[in-house]
């Protein structure tokens, strides 16, 4: 079985959470809203820098404030099925500058209040995440 780093982070704009949706059928967490992130270029950049990187890969955007959030893991399909070992870094980390357009592997962007998430289909993970920030 195959193993993946992924950093991931908790990005907030004023009161607002972002979200993406990648498009329907598409693993891992087919059918959720996550939060941002991918997979990093282990020995070419620092966590910081994959997940600077893949932000702006996947939604346009530049994010400041970066720090330290949680970490996790999880045992999920890939995009092509395979069973993977996923290792979660998560960050927390505010919108600086841009616009939002989702791309690469997003179908939609969205911004959601605090009240919204416990409204949101998300992956395992999250859910995680966000019921030890007493968020869910």
């Amino acid at each position: 079985m195959k193993s993946r780093l992924i950093v991931s982070a908790v990005i907030k704009k004023s009161d607002k959470f972002l979200f993406g949706r990648k498009a329907d059928g598409i693993g891992p967490y087919p059918n959720t809203w996550h939060l941002l992130g991918g997979g990093v270029n282990l020995g070419k950049e620092s966590l910081k820098e994959a997940l600077v990187r893949e932000i702006k890969e996947e939604a346009g955007i530049e994010i400041a404030d970066i720090k330290k959030l949680s970490f996790d893991e999880d045992y999920e399909p890939d995009k092509k099925g395979e069973l993977t070992h996923y290792i979660f870094l998560v960050f927390e980390a505010n919108y600086q500058s841009g616009e939002l357009k989702p791309d690469d592997d997003i179908k939609e962007l969205k911004w959601f209040n605090k009240s919204e998430i416990t409204n949101l289909s998300l992956p395992k993970p999250s859910i995680n995440l966000f019921q030890r920030l007493f968020m869910l």
